[in-house]
């Protein structure tokens, strides 16, 4: 076999899991034999329901990917010409994507030198993760995920291995627990480096200037975790704008289904989760003119 050169870089890694997916495969074994039309209906209903909920949420983070890194070229040309190179630059991002079962995982190379501006595809990993979770929601399904920046090789194309991919997995299954998005120390730390940043090159400014967006969108949670914080301010501005107040109204629905839900089966731990982030949404409402 020929050799393959392998390169480790640091990678900002986001990890997604739809919730509730275990469960719908409890009682599942082998291929049942059918002994009705009936019977071979129902089981069809309960696996494309299943199947249909991960098709769904690739296909909502495929098209939000799309429309995020799509060209804004009518900023471009309200730009003077000198600037238009510079232009291209900052919004130069490979954002990729790696099915993995019941969820996905979006990550970025920190040491591609070909991207003048890295901070641009942090940006793009919160935004898209916080959406994904908030959208999740509404759409009454529910799921969580973390984001974690360390080293990583990619092994083939859109195939990416090492302790990116385990950090942020781990805080995804042991940390996040409930509906929402995990970021790491270690993501704030890189976030924080970046934006004490003080060289004054262009693209420096650039990603400092990113680096704050970025840390706006985040906020600690009672247990001392940082997550993204996609009710807030500032999330809101930059990603959800004004499709925030129809999300918010569908998603608080969905949530205070689930928490009675979960409280009349008498499943203490999922109701005590759903009842934490009831209380998230109450705390933190959309403005007024943006609730209708």
């Amino acid at each position: 076999m020929a050799k393959k050169s392998l390169g480790a870089y640091n990678y900002c890694t986001s990890f997604i899991d739809l919730l509730g997916q275990r469960e719908e495969y409890e009682d599942q074994g082998l291929l049942p034999q059918f002994h009705s039309e009936v019977e071979r209906e129902a089981f069809l209903k309960k696996i494309k329901a299943s199947i249909g909920a991960i098709f769904d949420l690739q296909k909502t983070a495929e098209d939000m990917l799309k429309v995020a890194l799509s060209p804004t070229s009518k900023l471009k040309k309200t730009l003077p010409p000198e600037f238009h190179d510079n232009y291209d630059q900052i919004q130069k991002t490979r954002v990729k994507q790696q099915r993995w079962s019941d969820g996905l995982v979006f990550f970025v190379c920190l040491g591609d030198s070909d991207i003048k501006c890295p901070m641009n595809g942090v940006f793009y990993l919160l935004a898209l993760a916080g959406s994904l979770c908030f959208f999740g929601l509404a759409k009454r399904r529910s799921l969580r995920g973390a984001i974690d920046v360390a080293w990583g090789v990619e092994l083939h194309k859109g195939e990416l291995y090492g302790a990116t991919v385990a950090k942020a997995y781990e805080l995804e299954s042991g940390v996040a627990q409930y509906p929402r998005i995990v970021v790491s120390d270690r993501t704030v730390e890189y976030l924080e480096a970046n934006r004490r940043n003080t060289n004054s090159d262009f693209f420096s400014q650039c990603n400092r200037e990113l680096a704050k967006i970025c840390l706006s969108m985040l906020m600690q949670d009672v247990d001392g975790y940082w997550f993204i914080h996609y009710l807030g301010d500032e999330f809101r501005s930059y990603v959800s704008q004004n499709q925030h107040g129809y999300i918010y109204n569908k998603a608080i629905s969905f949530i205070e289904d689930e928490s009675e839900k979960h409280r009349s089966k008498g499943d203490g731990k999922l109701a005590f989760r759903y009842s934490h982030l009831q209380s998230y949404f109450v705390a933190h409402p959309p403005p007024v003119n943006d609730a209708l």
